[in-house]
Parts: structure tokens; C-alpha cells; sequence
């Protein structure tokens, strides 16, 4: 991916979704951010996911759509 919020490393989903959620407890946050994917229609194929890991190339994804956390 070609934009300014390049990250190569993978993120646990409980991870990412605390950065952006960091006052809920881990449970409550992942679900948080899975609404949010869901609703997003650039996201929504992430939902679907069976592994609790983003990619590199996901994480970008997510913070373009998002923002940064």
C-alpha cells in the first residue's frame, strides 16, 4: 500500500482495537472495533476473518478508513 501510515509489523485484533478503544477492557474494545469494520463497507470483508491477526497491509487499511489510533 502506497500512503503515508506504512506499519509492517502484524497486530493482534485485541491489540489494535485497544489502541483505539484504550479506557475498555479487551473484550468490550475488540467488539467495538468488529462494529466498526463491520459498518465500514471498505472493512466489512475483514469481519470474516478466522485468525486474530491483522496483516501489515490490513493495519493500513484500518487506519485509512479510521485514522490513526
Amino acid at each position: 500500500m502506497n500512503n503515508e501510515h506504512s506499519t509492517c509489523r502484524v497486530f493482534g485484533r485485541t491489540e489494535l482495537a485497544l489502541q483505539y478503544f484504550p479506557r475498555l477492557c479487551p473484550e468490550a474494545a475488540w467488539h467495538k472495533l468488529r462494529q466498526w469494520i463491520t459498518i465500514n463497507p471498505r472493512l466489512s470483508h475483514l469481519r470474516e476473518l478466522r485468525r486474530r491477526t491483522f496483516t501489515p497491509a490490513e493495519v493500513d487499511l484500518i487506519y485509512t478508513e479510521l485514522g490513526e489510533p
